[in-house]
């Protein structure tokens, strides 16, 4: 994998974690360090993300499908066991503050949305990408860094 292509996963997996708790104002808060630092977090579930980052960045994924791949994301990485190291660096991302207002919101809803198959949490995803175009540009960018 090539440095852009783990910095770009990166980015998607800091946009999904942002979508999953309603936190899209912290998109702007990430460095290519920190971006780099979440994918090296997801890196035992990295080639299994793939799939879900082309339906992301696909022009022809429906709002629904796309947020099933977000949630889809999500759900791969607690899963393969590494959900902590990647809200941890996650977390590292933010302000003290956003760190203390998001952390637990964090990790509560992503295990909920989860262990509940995340049917109510899509919906909510699909609200979210009413305002979120960094998400489908940082996939497209994705998309095109790791040749998927």
């Amino acid at each position: 994998m090539t440095k852009d292509c783990g910095e770009s996963i990166g980015y998607v997996i800091f946009d999904c974690v942002c979508l999953m708790i309603g936190a899209a104002s912290l998109r702007e808060a990430i460095t290519v360090e920190e971006a780099e630092a979440i994918a090296e977090a997801a890196k035992p579930v990295l080639s299994k993300l793939e799939q879900y980052i082309v339906v992301i960045s696909s022009e022809t994924s429906t709002k629904t499908e796309v947020a099933t791949a977000v949630f889809n994301i999500i759900s791969t990485i607690y899963s393969g066991g590494c959900i902590g190291e990647v809200i941890s660096a996650w977390l590292e991302a933010l302000s003290l503050g956003d760190a203390i207002l998001y952390g637990a919101t964090a990790l509560g809803t992503i295990i909920a949305a989860v262990c509940t198959d995340g049917a109510a949490t899509i919906g909510l995803i699909i609200v979210e990408l009413a305002t979120t175009g960094w998400l489908i540009e940082d996939s497209i960018k994705c998309s095109k860094a790791c040749e998927f």
